[in-house]
């Protein structure tokens, strides 16, 4: 794949004009607090990142903020809503992503744009959300899984 050129790997039909609407319970359980992991890999570290959490080969970046949702944007009025996170991995293929909504049939889909420097490092993400609601974001790659909550 050409550096910079984008990869969605997961489709949905993200925005749809009557979203569905998740469950107040839902929403009141749904914690996507950061509690990043205490030992990073050393090539991690190596790329200036503090914050990650991961397994093995693969790790969501960790966002400045407390929650991993608290820098989502809307796309407008029924529409949706998107978030750009990092990954990082150690791997040289791309990983396979799927982002789920917990207690609806809510769907959402995931971009990668690989930098120009390639893989393995840091792997420009982008999340589409349909809706409100609570998603299960999961990154899978050759070794490892990492999965993370995003409270939108």
């Amino acid at each position: 794949m050409a550096a910079g050129a984008a990869l969605t790997v997961l489709a949905g039909a993200c925005g749809t004009a009557n979203p569905p609407v998740p469950a107040p319970s839902v929403l009141a359980a749904c914690d996507d607090s950061v509690h990043p992991a205490r030992d990073l890999p050393r090539a991690l570290r190596d790329d200036g990142i503090t914050q990650a959490v991961g397994a093995s080969d693969i790790w969501f970046v960790a966002p400045d903020e407390p929650a991993w949702g608290a820098s989502a944007q809307s796309l407008g009025a029924g529409k949706g809503f998107y978030l750009k996170r990092p990954l990082w991995t150690s791997s040289a293929k791309l990983p396979t992503l799927t982002v789920t909504a917990i207690g609806s049939q809510a769907t959402g889909k995931a971009s990668l744009t690989p930098t120009s420097e390639g893989l393995p490092g840091p792997l420009p993400m982008g999340i589409e959300f349909s809706s409100r609601g609570c998603w299960k974001i999961t990154a899978t790659a050759e070794k490892g899984q990492a999965e993370i909550t995003v409270k939108i």
